[in-house]
């Protein structure tokens, strides 16, 4: 049985160059994720972590190779894949609490149960007493840390966590 959450095959992934050459960012990516494993991906500026981000997402295909997950072939965004880009991508006159609800609207939810929703989000993210802040008084990694938990699938992993553990 393959119990496999994402499985990356032999993906390559290459961008013309202006002389008309390819330059080949990833070469032969095997990787296989499990559920609760956590992976970092390190390397230098231009090394093509952003480039396999975008492959797992569905945002791109590989010149060969395959992303499966769940056991299926990711051929465009996926459901259950969320990508947190690069620039935080919050809406600067909003509160972190303002920017967390916004993401939680389009679930249809009554007021009430996305304010609940949104404030256990910022304490799971660890920026409980930042609800009032503005994106432009955090450091980096605490907008990005509000940015993903505007996702659904952040308060879909939340909502299956919390019911789990009690």
């Amino acid at each position: 049985m393959n119990d496999a959450l994402l499985q990356i095959q032999s993906c390559c992934q290459a961008f013309p160059k202006p002389d008309g050459e390819e330059l080949l960012v990833l070469q032969d990516i095997n990787l296989t994720l499990r559920d609760g494993e956590i992976v970092g991906l390190l390397g230098r500026s231009g090394s093509g972590k952003s480039t396999l981000l975008r492959l797992i997402a569905g945002l791109a295909q590989p010149i060969s190779g395959q992303v499966n997950y769940e056991g299926q072939r990711v051929t465009g965004p996926a459901p259950g894949i969320a990508m947190v880009f690069q620039n935080s991508a919050l809406f600067p006159w909003l509160t972190v609490l303002e920017n967390v609800q916004l993401g939680l609207e389009a679930l249809g939810l009554p007021e009430a149960e996305i304010r609940k929703r949104a404030l256990a989000g910022i304490d799971l993210i660890g920026l409980d007493g930042y609800e009032s802040a503005y994106p432009r008084e955090l450091s980096g990694g605490m907008r990005q840390r509000v940015r993903l938990s505007c996702t659904p699938k952040f308060f879909s992993w939340m909502s299956h966590s919390l019911h789990s553990t009690c």
